[in-house]
């Protein structure tokens, strides 16, 4: 009964007063990349985003954010998932190719391994950053609809 009437009580708070965040933007953005690669909730810090590596919560555990506000919030993370892995894909092809005296086909190799793993790899953190660059750009108002 107390749990009940506590976890109505701590939904009608607004997210913009349970967030920890700083008000200096230098400083917040650092908190927020900080929690976006440790896959922790941009807006608390204080619980995982993710239930596990595919799948974001839906809201955080601790102050009760919705993580995909709207159909296809994420569609910016999947661009990021996909710049970021082109890029160190084609860096570690351009080293590869520079430094090393490895033959064509174990380069092809590697390189498909590449293009296969790193958007795997990255994919819960293209979707954490995503969250923490929509937190930096718009920031919650004082209403607890977010």
């Amino acid at each position: 009964m107390a749990a009940d009437r506590q976890a109505r009580a701590e939904a009608t708070i607004p997210p913009a007063a349970r967030m920890n965040l700083p008000t200096a933007s230098g400083r917040r953005l650092g908190v927020l990349l900080r929690r976006a690669l440790a896959l922790r909730c941009p807006y608390c810090g204080g619980a995982p985003a993710f239930a596990g590596w595919w799948t974001v919560r839906e809201r955080c555990p601790n102050c009760n954010v919705k993580f995909e506000r709207e159909e296809g919030y994420f569609l910016g993370a999947y661009a990021i998932n996909l710049i970021v892995a082109e890029i160190l894909g084609v860096g570690a092809v351009i080293a590869l190719l520079l430094w090393s005296d490895l033959s064509t086909v174990a380069m092809q190799i590697i390189a498909v391994a590449f293009v296969i793993g790193l958007p795997l790899f990255f994919f819960p953190y293209s979707r954490s950053l995503w969250m923490a660059i929509d937190l930096m750009i718009h920031r919650p108002s004082e209403s607890p609809r977010r």
